[in-house]
């Protein structure tokens, strides 16, 4: 079991499902964790969103809120988790691969080896300036006050499963819809299909954005090239969700970060986090699909990720800094990949998939030159690297393939003891005399 010393101590900011799932899982690996949420309580959204949800295995029907309470009670009922509830991140006093010193808004200093950042997902806002207040509704506020809408003109600007399904719900409500998308819907084709069911839901899809919103006493008055002026009592934005990184920007922009020497980077350079003690769990790490199960399977990742930088930490520490002698680097290799991906900006590649050919490669850094025993579960499982490459490359219609080779390595990143990821993707039939093809370096080599 690893020492519960402060030096050993994992910081977790954001107590949301991730957040708790990795204290959990690091406290049944014997580590201590301080968890940070700067709202009052553990679990904020889940509590905020009460309804009954089927998709979390076990609770079907469950409310969410029942289940924010759940496993609030769970995390406070273990003595190695230290809970910090509306608190912030106040201040860095320290920061260096091996121990970190950070500063509460209550005063409070604490230690760890390592941060994990939990901060979740934001959603992301109207490109047009909103004048007046509030704001227009996001997809927390407007599920909190779906069941009061009835009878009313409201504006949804978006085209995924969100505001599709959320058309669909206020439709049922007696509540005149307009549905805005920029671009084709996105939605699941079964939530499409319904759409043609409910004569209460005007569909404007491919139609740029209005220009300007305004909030007025009587709702809100949205101006666009194509309608003109026009009124709505209600306005939602569903544009989706992007990665919550104001406590990482926030960070860089420390003293504490400067004279550690680290470099200004994205949250998603998982090498230099990993190298310095630094972790992501849950949606903020983009998972494709958001939601309480995938935050809590990521949470679980993340502090099997910890446990094994801290171990290899004391193993350094231990064998005066030199890697031992029984390692090597190790590299996992997927050479000439083919299969079929929905890809591209012309006619002929939206209307059919088209033949790819992937190859990656992945750092696994120094490792055993012998597994501690010959059991898959303990390595890499090149089974399941190939499998994430298809599913990435033929989850949804990608415009560019610089797209898809981004969200394809970074979701390689993300795998347990990957610390750099090489991919390049060709297309192997876009031109009769020649393939076209990208090819995309991250983290360390």
């Amino acid at each position: 079991m690893i020492d519960e010393g402060s030096a050993n101590r994992v910081i977790i900011v954001g107590g949301g499902p991730a957040g708790c799932s990795c204290a959990l899982w690091l406290a049944l690996q014997g580590i201590r964790s301080t968890l940070i949420e700067q709202e009052p309580q553990l679990l904020p959204l889940l509590s905020r969103l009460d309804h009954e949800q089927s998709w979390v295995l076990g609770f079907p029907g469950t409310r969410t809120a029942e289940l924010a309470q759940r496993y609030a009670k769970h995390v406070r009922s273990i003595p190695s988790i230290e809970v910090h509830c509306s608190a912030r991140v106040d201040e860095a006093e320290l920061l260096a691969p091996e121990r970190k010193v950070l500063r509460l808004s209550d005063g409070t200093v604490v230690e760890g080896s390592a941060i994990v950042f939990a901060t979740g997902l934001q959603s992301r806002r109207l490109e047009a300036a909103v004048q007046g207040s509030p704001q227009p509704l996001d997809a927390v506020e407007l599920t909190a006050r779906r069941p009061a809408l009835k009878g009313r003109r409201i504006l949804l600007l978006g085209g995924g499963d969100n505001a599709v399904e959320n058309a669909l719900l206020l439709a049922a409500q007696a509540n005149q819809v307009v549905l805005w998308s920029r671009g084709p819907l996105r939605a699941q084709r079964h939530l499409q299909a319904q759409l043609w069911r409910h004569s209460n839901i005007e569909q404007r899809i491919g139609i740029p954005m209005p220009s300007q919103v305004q909030h007025a006493s009587a709702g809100w008055r949205v101006t666009s090239p194509t309608w003109g002026d026009e009124r709505f009592d209600e306005l939602a934005v569903l544009f989706g969700f992007e990665s919550n990184d104001s406590a990482w920007r926030w960070l860089q922009q420390t003293r504490a970060w400067h004279e550690a020497g680290w470099p200004q980077a994205s949250l998603f350079e998982a090498g230099l986090l990993r190298a310095n003690g630094l972790f992501l769990a849950g949606d903020v790490s983009q998972r494709l699909h958001p939601c309480i199960q995938t935050a809590l399977a990521d949470g679980v990742t993340a502090a099997k990720q910890v446990a094994r930088w801290l171990s290899a930490e004391a193993s350094l520490a231990a064998g005066a800094g030199g890697v031992p002698a029984a390692s090597a680097p190790q590299t996992l290799t997927l050479t000439g990949l083919r299969f079929e991906a929905n890809l591209g900006i012309l006619d002929h590649e939206r209307s059919a998939p088209q033949p790819i050919r992937v190859d990656a490669e992945l750092n696994l850094g120094p490792q055993p030159m012998m597994p501690r025993d010959d059991d898959i579960y303990h390595v890499l499982d090149y089974r399941k690297v190939r499998r994430i490459i298809i599913e990435e490359c033929t989850a949804e219609h990608v415009n560019l393939l610089e797209t898809l080779i981004g969200k394809l390595a970074h979701r390689l990143m993300q795998l347990p003891g990957v610390v750099g990821a090489r991919v390049r993707i060709t297309k192997l039939e876009i031109f009769d005399d020649c393939e076209v093809a990208i090819r995309v370096e991250a983290g360390q080599w």
